[in-house]
């Protein structure tokens, strides 16, 4: 083996040792399932597309290269299944398992299909890789308005951005090879990369595990102490906008203008949100008091004939689609299905019909 592959080996050895040990403990800190499944698929694919990227070790594996293989060519669609989770608290549906499955199934007919329209095929595998990416870093900056968890809020741009520049990278350059453009040099600086990247994701994802993943705290423990004064003043303020100056009507209400409504500097009520009410993101504290007022309104026969559009612009949702998706994620059905099953059976409005 040549001295440059014996460096390569080194440095891929470590980025799995580092990824893996990432990936079991965020996946065994993590408070909730979908990101939990989320970090795991993410890891995965790096590990495999770590591990074949090597490619003196390939006849070792023998059959289960195609298995990493398999693997590897979703890793877009992991990473921005992961970014999604972590950052906007999104659960998993079968719509956010789409575009992995379908950047895999794309790379599957590229690599099988007819071999004259293989390099177009891997073309629009790799196109579609870096738009998952770029929407990935998208979310990564825009959620950063809402969140809630001020260290989430620190690390997500330096470290998780660094992971999104890689992933246009290497999409880049693969687009690239498919066409002709080689780079010689290019595995030995990925498995740099890759190495850095996982002793990076060690050293700051780990120290910040229990904010930045969920983990699991019960901010109602019995001896707990009860809330100073000042703080008690200021959650009496927060309930007060909320429920009975009803500002989450408002279309558009950000964590800003709700701060200058209660006349509190934004960075504390983001705390208070986070650390009293134990709210992650500032939209699901506002949609807490949405998709409330929804169920009563979809459980009273008296406005049965309203259509659920002027329903969830009446709520303050600028269009039918986040109202649907928040309805679902609080209740486990859709609004159409909760008017129905309330109407049908007189469920309570405060009952969850799953």
């Amino acid at each position: 083996m040549e001295p440059l592959q014996i460096i390569d080996l080194l440095l891929r050895g470590m980025a799995v040792g580092a990824q893996l040990g990432l990936g079991l403990a965020l996946v065994r800190s993590a408070d909730q399932r979908s990101l939990r499944i989320a970090t795991l698929l993410f890891v995965i694919s790096n590990i495999c597309f770590t591990l074949n990227g090597f490619h003196p070790i390939r006849p070792l594996l023998g059959p289960f290269q195609r298995v990493l293989w398999l693997v590897q060519i979703g890793g877009a669609g992991y990473f921005w299944l992961f970014a999604l989770a972590l950052f906007e608290d999104r659960k998993l549906s079968a719509t956010g398992i789409a575009p992995p499955a379908l950047l895999t199934m794309i790379g599957v007919i590229g690599q099988y299909g007819p071999r004259l329209v293989a390099p177009y095929i891997w073309g629009l595998h790799n196109l579609f890789g870096l738009l998952l990416a770029l929407h990935a870093l998208i979310v990564i900056v825009r959620s950063g308005q809402t969140d809630l968890v001020e260290a989430r809020r620190r690390l997500r741009v330096p470290f998780l951005l660094l992971i999104a520049l890689f992933s246009i990278l290497l999409s880049a350059v693969q687009i690239g090879q498919n066409f002709g453009v080689d780079a010689p040099w290019y595995e030995l600086v990925n498995a740099c990369i890759q190495a850095m990247l996982g002793i990076a994701g060690v050293a700051v994802l780990l120290e910040a595990r229990p904010v930045l993943f969920g983990v699991a705290r019960d901010t109602k423990e019995p001896d707990a102490p009860p809330p100073s004064t000042e703080t008690a003043h200021w959650l009496a303020r927060l309930d007060h906008a909320m429920t009975t100056e009803m500002l989450w009507q408002r279309e558009g209400l950000t964590i800003g203008d709700l701060a200058t409504a209660i006349g509190l500097p934004e960075h504390r009520l983001r705390r208070l949100i986070n650390d009293e009410l134990g709210h992650r993101n500032f939209a699901s504290f506002v949609n807490q008091h949405r998709i409330a007022a929804a169920r009563q309104i979809l459980g009273d026969p008296a406005t049965a004939a309203r259509n659920i559009a002027s329903i969830a612009f009446d709520l303050g949702f600028g269009s039918l689609g986040p109202f649907n998706r928040a309805f679902r994620e609080a209740t486990g059905v859709t609004p159409t299905e909760y008017r129905r099953l309330a109407l049908a059976h007189s469920l309570p409005n405060s009952e969850n019909p799953r």
